[in-house]
């Protein structure tokens, strides 16, 4: 009979060994689990704000095309404006 009990106590020594694993994975998993969630939630803050960078960029490069177009029109009519003076 001792044999079988020191083997039963082998077994409930392993069984609490694995609990304890058990208990240290799930604490494991649950940081994983929340550190997943704010790496998802940045992600979508970033590809927010790359939308949003990209719509004002485009805004920022048309209005800086036509201030450029509006300058030479602006350029061309003082030039004209000093050929007449002059003639």
């Amino acid at each position: 009979m001792g044999n079988i009990e020191n083997i039963l106590y082998q077994i409930l020594d392993n069984q609490k060994d694995m609990k304890e694993d058990i208990s240290e994975i799930k604490t494991a998993m649950s940081n994983v689990k929340t550190t997943l969630n704010a790496v998802v939630n940045q992600t979508a803050d970033l590809t927010e704000f790359k939308a949003q960078t990209k719509k004002d960029l485009s805004e920022i490069k048309y209005t800086l095309k036509f201030v450029l177009k509006k300058q030479i029109e602006n350029e061309s009519e003082i030039f004209k404006l000093k050929q007449a003076s002059i003639k």
